[in-house]
């Protein structure tokens, strides 16, 4: 029996995981006699609903994972991967939790997908790891929530300041979701402050979008700390590269992304990102069986563009993914990934959202109207089948269509 492990239980994992289950189904339809067991390995229990945690922690924003896998016959394994060595095909596991099942402490693997994600980079700065707070992980949303109540009860001056760090898509979306939330939560006068290096709020999203952004933070009375950056951080206080000092209990960092360092397992020769470069189909170069998706690889989506670590892109690499996979281990040809359209929809609280198409992203859907296609994304197009859905049903979701060919 072949073995299919996909690390990582992400957007890119568990579509992987979907995607590599039904070709499995269609392949022993078809009279393919190869067996193939398909193991998914992440230290959560849940997807993650990442892209909604701006909004806060909840419970409708994570699914989880192995009720799911189990009607697709996924082998459930909860656990960090601590190591990866592609040579000898083998994975390190540890704090290993599967209920009443039992698993050693080594998995070994005739394919792996690596789809382990990414984290919010670290800032090499004082007083960061103590004192700030972000909504990268459920965990970290949640410390935020409780952060938003703890100020919104206080009757100290200094709680009605808040900081956020990095004015680009996610940037954005916190500092305007931020005071929508805190004009639920309280009557008081927040001042919210936007920190970043570049000279101007949004600048990585080009020229089109910045309008629209500017009048969203005119609304929400956002004010900007533009070409500037933290150099200091304290219980009480944050410091600024030109020796400005904000005194606030609440900085909130959104600095960016960076791809999980077991990608590193795979070479040293990675992108900006820490990402590894992969072929058309997703492979990764010199490592036989192994593939890589979502935001630890670098692909091209069309003959021009690169993937982004984002949600958009982690589920169809995943689909890829798992499609080759099995394809390889069934001795069969695998198909290039693409995916030529492109969309962002950016959340400015109450001012709507914006909703642009495009690599020059071009408004087509702004205010109001944005706002509701960003509810649409964000509660239905980025979830996986409902726990109601038939083993048909999920495979149906992620099957390519039949005029697809593979290349």
């Amino acid at each position: 029996m072949k073995h299919l492990i996909i690390l990582g239980g992400g957007f890119a994992g568990l579509w992987a995981a979907m995607s590599a289950a039904g070709e499995r189904a269609k392949a022993a339809v078809s009279g393919d006699n190869q067996e193939i067991k398909i193991t998914l390995v992440s230290r959560d229990a849940y997807l993650v609903i990442r892209p909604r945690l701006y909004e806060g922690s909840g419970d409708d924003k994570r699914v989880l994972l192995k009720p799911l896998l189990d009607r697709m016959g996924v082998t459930f394994v909860q656990a960090s991967v601590e190591a990866i060595d592609p040579v000898a095909k083998e994975i390190s596991l540890s704090d290993n939790r599967r209920g009443s099942e039992s698993s050693g402490e080594i998995l070994r693997y005739d394919s792996v997908i690596l789809a382990t994600g990414s984290q919010l980079k670290k800032l090499p700065v004082s007083g960061v790891e103590q004192y700030s707070f972000s909504a990268d992980t459920f965990e970290d949303a949640t410390a935020l929530d409780n952060q938003l109540e703890r100020i919104a009860a206080s009757r100290a001056s200094i709680s009605n300041t808040l900081v956020v760090v990095g004015a680009g898509f996610t940037g954005l979306e916190l500092a305007t979701e931020l005071r929508s939330r805190l004009k639920k939560a309280s009557d008081k006068q927040f001042r919210i402050v936007l920190v970043d290096r570049c000279e101007l709020a949004g600048q990585e999203l080009g020229v089109n979008p910045k309008p629209y952004i500017d009048e969203a933070l005119r609304l929400h009375d956002i004010e900007l700390r533009m070409d500037a950056s933290i150099s200091e951080l304290k219980e009480d206080r944050v410091i600024l590269s030109d020796g400005e000092v904000i005194p606030t209990q609440t900085v909130v960092l959104a600095t960016g992304l960076v791809a999980s360092s077991l990608a590193k397992a795979f070479g040293e020769d990675l992108d900006f990102h820490g990402r590894l470069e992969v072929s058309p189909d997703l492979l990764i170069p010199g490592f036989e069986g192994a593939f890589a998706a979502g935001d630890v690889a670098s692909a091209y989506t069309d003959t021009r563009h690169k993937t982004l670590l984002s949600c958009q892109h982690a589920i169809q690499l995943g689909r890829y993914a798992g499609y080759n996979a099995v394809r390889v281990l069934c001795d069969k040809a695998t198909k290039v990934y693409e995916q030529a359209f492109y969309a962002t929809c950016l959340d400015l609280g109450d001012w709507g959202a914006l909703f642009t198409t495009g690599w020059d992203r071009v408004a087509d859907k702004t205010g109001a109207e944005g706002k509701a296609m960003k509810q649409m994304i964000n509660t239905q197009w980025i979830y996986p089948p409902s726990e109601a859905a038939t083993r048909e049903e999920i495979f149906a979701f992620v099957a390519f269509e039949e005029e697809d060919k593979a290349a």
